[in-house]
């Protein structure tokens, strides 16, 4: 049995789309997987139960891409391929079964969309494969005995980012609850490039009582991070979904994104909606009280 399942570039879409591989895993016991998936999203999947390869996908002009992933998988005769991408390679390699994902309704959550191609009712949860060396790891990171409450205050968009003044605050007011988050540790997660803001906020926090997680090559690692932390606050972004999964309580900033069809999709998330201002939503206009309100509400 063999398997070629084609998903996305981003690292939130990918997360999402980990719930339906799981069901053909499931499904398939001892089944040959080979993952293609964009470059940022590779780590995911390196961890898959029975894995053969993850190709990425590495855009280029004029739909290389495309032709490069057809070039590598047409001379294998696959039993199942399933393409979230919309291509055309189901129907140009050989295959007992193609499942392709048709147009957006508009109405359904993304994990919901998704598990309507095998007609998944209740639809199939986002699921991460974590090395034990990725989790090893994890432990290293987090060796100081006290709670732990990560911030991931960056976006791909300038219009799914929380001001970082108010992420500030936030850092702020966590370390001064001294309730809920005694002598609680901030830790600040985001990309090499956004080094920059992480220290921004660093800076601003009282002296030992902040960590920076940047450019963590393996995604593995950083959801096993997220899962040793008492709660994580995320704009609407990748990190917000791969703490979700993980099993972090989650709260997820939302500006004019329909959280209804993104939301992080988790046992303990809660979504925080900037409020519609004539007929607009912008993210700056979420008030820290309700931020807070949240991470409260996933605690309890």
């Amino acid at each position: 049995m063999r398997i070629l399942f084609i998903t996305a570039t981003r690292i939130g879409d990918a997360v999402i789309s980990t719930g339906l591989l799981s069901h053909l895993i499931k499904q398939n016991p001892g089944a040959s997987v080979t993952v293609a998936c964009g470059p940022l999203a590779e780590s995911l999947f390196t961890s898959v139960p029975g894995l053969d390869r993850v190709i990425v996908l590495s855009k280029s002009a004029f739909s290389g891409h495309w032709f490069r992933l057809w070039n590598d998988v047409r001379k294998q005769r696959w039993d199942i391929v399933v393409d979230l991408r919309r291509s055309l390679i189901p129907y140009l390699v050989r295959t007992r079964h193609r499942y392709r994902l048709g147009p957006d309704d508009h109405k359904s959550h993304r994990v919901a969309l998704l598990s309507q191609l095998f007609d998944l009712t209740p639809p199939s949860p986002p699921t991460l494969w974590i090395s034990a060396e990725q989790e090893a790891l994890a432990e290293a990171m987090l060796t100081e005995d006290r709670p732990v409450v990560a911030l991931c205050p960056t976006a791909a968009r300038r219009e799914k980012t929380w001001p970082v003044e108010q992420f500030s605050g936030l850092a702020q007011a966590i370390i001064d609850d001294p309730q809920e988050f005694s002598n609680a540790n901030v830790l600040l997660v985001g990309a090499e490039e956004d080094r920059p803001v992480l220290d921004q906020i660093a800076s601003l926090l009282p002296k030992g009582r902040s960590t920076i997680l940047a450019g963590c090559p393996n995604l593995q690692c950083v959801a096993a991070v997220l899962s040793r932390c008492a709660v994580t606050v995320a704009n609407d972004s990748g990190l917000a979904h791969l703490a979700a999964a993980a099993g972090s309580p989650t709260v997820a900033l939302f500006g004019p994104t329909r959280a209804d069809l993104y939301k992080p999709w988790g046992m303990r998330v809660a979504v925080v909606q900037a409020p519609e201002i004539q007929c607009e939503r912008s993210i700056e206009d979420i008030k820290m009280s309700d931020v807070l309100a949240g991470i409260h509400s996933v605690l309890d």
